[in-house]
């Protein structure tokens, strides 16, 4: 399972989190109703997440 669930474990239980969240708000229809706010979720979301990963990777020199 190493080689098809490549990274560290924490990064794809942010990614669940992160994909729960905009699926609860999808399914609210929080982006018919309430645009704005649903773009806002999505992108913080989204940079939480990149923000995320790139604090916990390892970087190579």
């Amino acid at each position: 399972m190493r080689k098809i669930f490549l990274g560290l474990p924490s990064h794809w239980l942010m990614i669940v989190i992160i994909s729960a969240i905009i699926f609860a708000c999808g399914i609210n229809k929080m982006h018919v109703s309430n645009f704005n706010l649903f773009i806002s979720i999505v992108f913080i979301s989204i940079a939480v997440l990149v923000g995320f990963v790139l604090k916990t990777s390892k970087q190579k020199n």
